[in-house]
């Protein structure tokens, strides 16, 4: 058998998908939470600190 014959009998299809469906998920919500801290103000003055 050479480096690139492929026995595909053995691959688990199925756990692949299921492992990158979590890491795309694990993904957008990092994402959803990157975005809800630049809309929570912006404005560099967490929790008013900056305000007077």
């Amino acid at each position: 058998m050479s480096d690139f014959d492929f026995d595909l009998d053995h691959l688990d299809f199925d756990a692949a998908e299921q492992k990158t469906n979590a890491e795309q998920h694990k993904q957008q919500q990092a994402q959803l939470a990157e975005l809800a801290e630049l809309q929570d103000g912006g404005d560099d003055c967490a929790g008013g600190a900056c305000k007077i």
